[in-house]
């Protein structure tokens, strides 16, 4: 997949005429989210443990997610200038919690936690899109637009490794559904 850095992002096209106060909320939170993507890679490289393919694709997609995180969290700045990301972030992991000592999937398998990754990963797909479009404000449209595309990369790579995975743990449509559910 191609990478981007926060270096491409077009940060001198920031309008500030153009900012929705209503998102600036939804952008902190889900810089929050995202920035805290070494803790969800301690967690899955646990369950993905002895798969070292699994673990290599794990650490590129939590570079990636905390790419999201750190742009979100500068265009939070930049829109609030009242808004410190790195205070906020501190404050974030104090009161959001992981399963970081877990050694198996908090949904019963590996194909079940594929399962709610392919969710998760489809959703923000859809939620970074239908925010892309929501915005007028050019850096956060360029963001979005840019985060959506890698939010689509990494569905497609959880989805191989769950059709990988299905194989050997055969969990049946009706599991897969309540996971998804």
């Amino acid at each position: 997949m191609d990478t981007w850095t926060l270096d491409d992002v077009p940060w001198d096209r920031f309008d500030a005429s153009k900012v929705d106060p209503e998102i600036i909320p939804i952008v902190k939170a889900a810089s929050m989210v995202e920035y805290n993507a070494n803790d969800y890679r301690q967690y899955l490289n646990n369950v993905f443990r002895g798969d070292e393919r699994a673990q290599k694709a794990i650490d590129q997609w939590t570079v990636e997610e905390v790419r999201h995180g750190a742009a979100l969290g500068r265009w939070a700045e930049l829109a609030d200038s009242d808004f410190d990301f790195d205070r906020a972030f501190k404050r974030f992991v104090t009161n959001y919690n992981i399963p970081l000592a877990a050694t198996e999937s908090v949904r019963g398998s590996r194909s079940g936690e594929l399962v709610a990754r392919c969710m998760v990963e489809t959703g923000t797909n859809s939620f970074y899109s239908a925010l892309a479009d929501a915005t007028d404000e050019p850096v956060l449209k360029d963001i979005c637009r840019r985060i959506a595309e890698d939010e689509f990369a990494h569905y497609c790579m959880f989805h191989a490794y769950m059709c990988r995975y299905l194989k050997n743990e055969n969990i049946g449509f009706l599991e897969r559904f309540r996971i998804a559910f």
